[in-house]
């Protein structure tokens, strides 16, 4: 019983200064990675952009929003590229077709209400 209790506590306790350490070199790759931005949802891009997270970007906020989007002053490419400007989007996404369409597609909820 003693025996197995003393293997036990020795595996815990190896695994206790390993996990730390480990932990560290995941995080010291992850801190050496090129590409720190996150990738927004197309449906949050409009949201973002519908609440002012793009107005360093020249997108307008709130009821200024829809009436852009209404009169087709801010579109999906804006939003997209205002998005890259503040690194929540990678650039590649301005040629992603199946992204810009998918805003395209909010965008038009808010032309529809």
């Amino acid at each position: 019983m003693k025996r197995s209790l003393l293997v036990s506590l020795s595996a815990l306790a190896l695994s206790l200064v390993t996990a730390p350490a480990f932990a560290s070199e995941v995080a010291a790759v992850n801190s050496h990675s090129t590409n720190n931005i996150v990738e927004i949802s197309p449906v949050d891009l409009v949201n973002r952009g519908y609440q002012g997270f793009l107005a360093d970007q020249g997108i307008p906020s709130n009821g200024a929003f829809n009436r852009a989007v209404h009169t087709g002053r801010v579109t999906a490419q804006d939003l997209v590229n205002g998005a890259i400007a503040s690194g929540r989007l990678a650039p590649e996404t301005i040629n992603d077709r199946a992204y810009l369409n998918h805003v395209n597609s909010q965008l038009r909820n808010i032309n529809n209400n």
